[in-house]
């Protein structure tokens, strides 16, 4: 998508349970939250067969991980277990004497998370690293991307940072010859206002996986309150993932409620949003929440309505504090991917791009999504990925370095 010239509003969005203020003139104009005009669609298929995908992919989610190749509009079959490796199989040999810059979303997130993750990759690499953070806002990116540039890194790196408001800093640093690597953000720009590669986060298709599962556990008969932010084409694009998986539900129904992120961020106005969304849908059996953010607040809202027995909470991503609130029973279950999985193949997708060999096709990451639920959570919430599959030992032995 191409970068428009209207006047943008300012607007909190959330990624892997990040803050970062983005621009959105339809949201800075919301009032908050409210009730989405989309009818839902017609069913795809007869209850009994996707009752029996629903069961299929939930026991292969909740057991270890499952794959597909694409991110959208994913055919119930093309969804597999993955027990190997799925990724690259050769990378060129990690260049000496690189310095990469790792801009964060916002100090104190899970970008942050993710990117400490890089800069551990990079050391493993052989080069140096550097992590500049962020504040959240288009401002503080466009400073922060001077600091790397100043650098004069061979790459830069950034975690949850949108390539619609950093055109102009993609552009200079290609002038100044430097790669830059998105994680956790769709491509929503083209041409020189692109980042070079994309390491996916794999949004959309964990909220296919958590329409399944609710599919699954109600046998064809959810009531669903899915709240989206419309401010961001990768959270958007997730729940019409999560809402074509359920079309195919003939006995499910899911009402759709837009929100911003300043409602997350603010208790009051999560309790408000939550608790009108629990009223118009006294019925709903699931809540289903697109980030973490605020989600104390909304677990607090559901339990001051009643509803806590009633209304399972659900959200993805897989981060600590959904899988904080999993293994306390406040949260029902989390798709999720490795934070540090992204982290080391956005540091793989550098050494190709350094080397001038070629980006990894977004089909040939062979990045795993998994299921967490109260019966497969840690009990401190702290998910140990390697587990399923070692990914660092790939990338490692990849790279020609003894892990």
């Amino acid at each position: 998508m191409v970068r428009t010239s209207h006047k943008w509003g300012r607007h909190l969005t959330a990624l892997v349970g990040v803050a970062v203020l983005v621009p959105s003139a339809a949201a800075a104009a919301a009032g908050g939250a409210r009730p989405s005009t989309t009818p839902p669609s017609t069913p795809a298929a007869a209850a009994t067969d996707i009752l029996a995908e629903a069961k299929r992919i939930s026991e292969l989610a909740k057991a270890g991980l499952v794959y597909a190749p694409t991110d959208s509009d994913v055919a119930s079959t093309d969804i597999v277990a993955q027990t190997s490796w799925l990724g690259p199989t050769s990378t060129p040999k990690p260049p000496a004497g690189v310095n990469v810059q790792i801009i964060t979303c916002a100090p104190g997130t899970a970008c942050e998370t993710a990117a400490n993750y890089a800069a551990e990759a990079a050391k493993a690499a052989g080069w140096t690293a550097d992590i500049v953070q962020g504040a959240g806002t288009p401002e503080s990116f466009a400073q922060a991307f001077d600091t790397a540039i100043a650098k004069k890194p061979a790459a830069i790196i950034t975690m949850a940072v949108p390539d619609l408001v950093v055109g102009a800093s993609l552009q200079k640093a290609r002038a100044a010859g430097i790669i830059t690597i998105s994680v956790a953000d769709a491509p929503n720009a083209s041409g020189p206002d692109a980042y070079d590669a994309y390491v996916s986060y794999r949004m959309p298709l964990m909220h296919q996986i958590n329409a399944y599962n609710i599919i699954n556990e109600t046998g064809g008969k959810a009531n669903v309150i899915l709240f989206n932010d419309s401010a961001f084409p990768n959270l958007v694009e997730s729940n019409k993932q999560f809402q074509q998986v359920m079309s195919k539900c003939s006995g499910c129904t899911v009402k759709q409620v837009d929100w911003q992120i300043t409602d997350a961020l603010d208790p009051v106005k999560a309790d408000s949003a939550i608790t009108a969304a629990l009223q118009s849908n006294p019925d709903a059996n699931y809540l289903v929440m697109p980030y973490t953010i605020g989600f104390s607040s909304v677990i607090e809202a559901v339990r001051k309505a009643g509803k806590s027995d009633q209304v399972k909470i659900v959200t993805k991503d897989g981060d600590e504090v959904g899988l904080a609130a999993i293994a306390a029973g406040t949260a029902a279950f989390d798709a999720g991917v490795s934070l540090e999985w992204i982290a080391y193949a956005s540091i793989d997708e550098a050494i190709r791009g350094i080397t001038k060999s070629g980006f990894t096709p977004s089909d040939k990451l062979g990045i795993g999504v998994h299921l967490f639920t109260k019966d497969n959570t840690p009990a401190d919430g702290k998910p140990v990925y390697t587990g399923f599959l070692d990914y660092k030992a790939q990338y490692l032995k990849l790279w020609g370095v003894a892990s």
